[in-house]
C-alpha cells in the first residue's frame, strides 16, 4: 500500500494496542513500518496467542473474560505505564468507543488514537448519535432517542413503534447487543437480551429501539478527520451481506447505487465528522432502500472492514489513523486521494459452524492455511486456542480484483484451498454464500442471507465421505501395539496379522456410533485383505478402502472414487476437509452406550459448546414442551438457548447460572412424556 501524502511531524515513539487476534497483529504491522516501537497486552487464556508471539513485547492485563482483562481500564493504563507507551491504539471493540478510557487516557498523559472522550459519548452511544444526525437534517429511523437499561421504559418505548422493530445496544457494533422484534410476546426476552450482551461485550447495558427498516442495503462512509473541523471521506463500502447483524462480505466502492446518491451519504457523512470535530478514522454507516436513506449510526474507530478500502485506494487507513492524531492535522487532503481503482472484497472466516446455526467452535486448531492470491489478516495458526472468551474471527481474506467477478473468483478458490481442523469454520458456507446468484449479480440486501438460508435447505453429508473419514480417524488412532485398539480394547481392532486373500465382510459388526450435524451413523470395520484393501461398513452400505496418507492428508480410495481428505483426529472426535465440504463427527463406542443409565438419550440436554450459564428456566418436576429454553448460555460474546428435544418432565438440572460448562457437558435429563 502506497503511503504518499501521509505527515509525521510528531509521531509517538511507542504504541501499546489494547486489543487482541487480528486486529493487533494488523497494527502492529504498520506502526512497526513506521518505526514505531509496539507493545500489547493479552488475558490469560491469550497467553500463547500469535498477537503475544508476532509482537514480542505483551503484558497479561487479567483473566480470559473480557471483562476481567481487555474491558478492565485500570489493567490497560498499568500496562501502557509497565511498557513506557506515550499512545494506545484500541484497535476496534473492546475499549475502543468507551469514552471514559479514553478521558482516563488523557488524564495520564498518553494519547488515546481515536477521537475524544465527548465525540466517543456522542457517537459511540446510537441514541446521542442519531440525534445529531436528526439536527443536521439527515433523515433517522422512527424510535428512541435515548439510550436505557430499564427493561420496562424500552417496553414503554415499543408501544409508539409499529412492528417489527429492532433493539440496538447503545454501544459498541459487530451485532452484539442487537435483536429484533417481531412479536409483543417475544419483547421483554429480547430486551434483557439486548442489555446482557451490551454489558458483556461494550461494560454498557444501556439500548435503544427503533423501527426495523424491511431489506435494505447498508452502505457506509469512511472518514478522517484533524479534531478542528477539517475532514475527507475515502468513499464508501458496501456491507449488504449479514447475518444476526453482524457483516459478512463486504466490498469497495459500492456499485449498487447512483453516483448522485453516494455522493449525498458522502456530505451526510462528511458533515456529521465537521459537526463535533471529529479526530481520526470513523465510519458513517446508512440504511438504504429504493426510496429512502437513513441513517443508521457511526462507528468511532478502525472498523473490522477497513481493508477493502485500502485495497481501492492503495492507502495505509491505520497510517493516515496514527499520524494524523499525532500531529493532529489531516495526513492527506481530500483532493490527494486517489480515486477508486478496480474493486475490493473481504470474506470473513469463523469458527462457527453453519449446519448448527452458526454455532461458534470452540477448541484447539491443528491445521490451519489459506489459499493463495488474495491478502489475508489473521490471529491465528495452528496450535491457536479458540476460547469462548472472544468472537469467533479466525482470519479475513481480501481480493483486489479489476472487476467484482474476478474479485469473487479470487475469493471462492482461495477459500477452496484453506484449510481449518479442530474447529469447524464457515468456510463451506462462504462458498456457497459467494455462488448464489443474487450475490453474483449484486441483487442483495440486508436479509438476503436469512432468505438463502430459508430456502437452501438442510445438507446431507455422503455416507462415502463417512466411510473415508472413520477409516482416516481408525488409521490416526491405531496404536503402535497392533493388539490393542482404539478404546483400549482389543475386540475393536479392524487390523489382523494373517490376512485372508479377499475381504471378509460377513462378520463385521458395528463398533461405533457416529454423529454429525447431519446424521447419525453405525460404523464397523473388517479385516484388511492380502490386496491391502478394508472393509468399511457404513450402516448397510460396505466400502472397500485404501489409504495413502501424507501429514495430514490422506489420498482415499473407496472402490472406484479417490478423495483427497485433509482430516485432524482424536480420540472420539475427527475434522475433515473434503473438497469444498466440511465435516466434522463425533464418535463413541456403541459398547460404551449400553451402561448409560437414566432418561432416554433424546431426553438429555448437553452444552453445545465451552460458555457461561447466564440463566437457568426450569426447575426440577417442571413440565416442559418440545423448543422450550431450559437455559440461556453466553459464549463468545454472544448468547445462545439451550432448549428441550421432548416434551416431558425435568427429572435432573446439573448447572447454576455463573457456573463455567464445557462442550457436551449434561446440563438437563427430561423423562419424556407417555405418548
Amino acid at each position: 500500500m502506497a503511503f504518499s501524502g501521509c505527515r509525521t511531524l510528531s509521531m509517538f515513539k511507542k504504541v501499546l494496542i489494547a486489543n487482541r487476534g487480528e486486529i493487533a497483529c494488523r497494527i502492529a504491522r504498520t506502526l512497526q513500518a513506521m518505526n514505531i516501537a509496539v507493545a500489547t497486552v493479552h488475558s490469560s487464556a491469550d497467553a500463547n496467542a500469535l498477537h503475544v508471539r508476532e509482537i514480542g513485547e505483551s503484558i497479561c492485563i487479567g483473566e480470559g473474560p473480557a471483562r476481567e482483562s481487555y474491558l478492565h481500564i485500570d489493567a490497560v493504563l498499568a500496562a501502557a505505564r509497565q511498557v513506557g507507551a506515550d499512545a494506545i491504539h484500541p484497535g476496534f471493540g473492546f475499549l475502543s468507543e468507551n469514552p471514559e478510557f479514553a478521558r482516563r487516557c488523557t488524564q495520564e498523559g498518553i494519547s488515546f488514537i481515536g477521537p475524544s472522550a465527548q465525540t466517543l459519548e456522542l457517537f459511540g452511544n446510537k441514541a446521542a448519535a442519531k440525534a445529531m444526525a436528526h439536527q443536521l437534517g439527515i433523515p433517522i429511523a422512527r424510535g428512541m432517542l435515548e439510550g436505557t437499561d430499564n427493561v420496562q421504559a424500552v417496553l414503554d418505548a415499543l408501544q409508539t413503534i409499529p412492528l417489527p422493530c429492532i433493539v440496538k445496544a447503545v454501544a459498541g457494533g459487530g451485532g452484539k447487543g442487537m435483536r429484533v422484534i417481531r412479536k409483543q410476546e417475544s419483547a421483554r426476552e429480547e430486551i434483557e437480551a439486548a442489555i446482557r450482551e451490551g454489558r458483556s461485550s461494550f461494560g454498557d447495558g444501556r439500548v435503544i429501539v427503533e423501527q426495523y427498516l424491511s431489506a435494505p442495503r447498508h452502505i457506509e462512509v469512511q472518514i478522517l478527520g484533524d479534531g478542528t473541523g477539517n475532514m475527507v471521506h475515502l468513499y464508501d463500502r458496501e456491507c449488504s451481506l449479514q447475518r444476526r447483524h453482524q457483516k459478512v462480505v463486504e466490498e469497495a466502492p459500492v456499485s449498487s447505487i447512483s453516483l448522485s446518491l453516494r455522493e449525498q451519504l458522502w456530505q451526510h457523512a462528511v458533515a456529521l465528522g465537521a459537526a463535533v470535530n471529529y479526530l481520526g478514522l470513523g465510519t458513517v454507516e446508512f440504511a438504504v432502500t429504493d426510496d429512502a436513506v437513513i441513517f443508521l449510526e457511526v462507528n468511532p474507530r478502525l472498523q473490522v472492514e477497513h481493508p477493502v478500502t485500502e485495497g481501492i485506494l492503495g492507502l495505509d487507513l491505520v497510517q493516515l489513523q496514527v499520524s494524523t492524531v499525532a500531529d493532529k492535522a489531516l495526513a492527506i487532503q481530500q483532493q490527494d486521494i486517489p480515486l477508486p481503482s478496480g474493486q475490493a472484497m473481504q470474506v470473513r472466516l469463523y469458527a462457527e459452524d453453519a449446519a448448527q446455526g452458526f454455532m461458534p467452535s470452540t477448541g484447539t486448531i491443528r491445521a490451519f492455511h489459506v489459499g493463495n492470491g488474495v491478502r489475508v489478516d489473521s490471529g491465528v495458526e495452528a496450535g491457536s486456542d479458540i476460547s469462548p472468551h472472544y468472537d469467533p474471527m479466525l482470519a479475513k481474506l481480501i481480493a483486489h480484483r479489476s472487476t467484482r467477478m474476478q474479485a469473487i473468483a479470487a475469493l471462492r478458490n482461495a477459500l477452496l484451498h484453506t484449510s481449518v481442523l479442530g474447529v469447524v469454520s464457515n468456510r463451506s458456507f462462504l462458498m456457497g454464500l459467494l455462488a448464489v446468484p443474487q450475490v453474483v449479480d449484486n441483487q442483495v440486501n440486508t436479509e438476503t442471507i436469512d432468505h438463502w438460508l430459508k430456502s437452501h435447505g438442510d445438507a446431507v453429508d455422503n455416507p462415502r465421505h463417512i466411510a473415508a473419514i472413520m477409516a482416516v480417524w481408525r488409521r490416526s488412532q491405531r496404536p503402535s501395539n497392533p493388539s490393542v485398539a482404539a478404546w483400549g480394547d482389543a475386540a475393536l481392532d479392524g487390523w489382523r496379522i494373517q490376512r485372508s486373500a479377499k475381504p471378509q465382510t460377513d462378520a463385521i459388526l458395528y463398533r461405533y456410533q457416529v454423529a454429525s450435524a447431519h446424521g447419525k451413523w453405525r460404523v464397523g470395520f473388517g479385516q484388511t485383505s492380502a490386496d491391502g484393501r478394508w472393509p468399511v461398513l457404513v450402516d448397510d452400505r460396505l466400502y472397500l478402502v485404501r489409504l495413502a496418507p501424507s501429514g495430514q492428508d490422506w489420498l482415499v480410495q473407496l472402490d472406484s472414487v479417490s478423495l483427497h481428505v485433509s482430516a485432524a483426529c482424536t480420540g472420539d472426535r475427527a475434522w475433515s476437509e473434503i473438497g469444498d465440504t466440511q465435516i466434522a463427527i463425533d464418535i463413541q463406542p456403541l459398547y460404551a452406550r449400553s451402561g448409560a443409565g437414566g432418561a432416554d438419550q433424546s431426553g438429555r440436554a448437553v452444552a453445545p459448546m465451552m460458555g457461561l450459564i447466564v440463566a437457568v428456566n426450569v426447575a426440577n418436576g417442571q413440565t416442559v414442551a418440545v423448543g422450550d429454553r431450559l437455559a440461556t448460555l453466553e459464549s463468545m460474546k454472544m448468547e445462545m438457548a439451550i432448549t428441550s428435544a421432548v416434551a416431558g418432565t425435568v427429572k435432573w438440572v446439573g448447572c447454576n447460572p455463573g457456573e463455567k460448562v464445557e462442550r457436551n457437558q449434561e446440563l438437563f435429563h427430561i423423562a419424556e412424556a407417555a405418548a
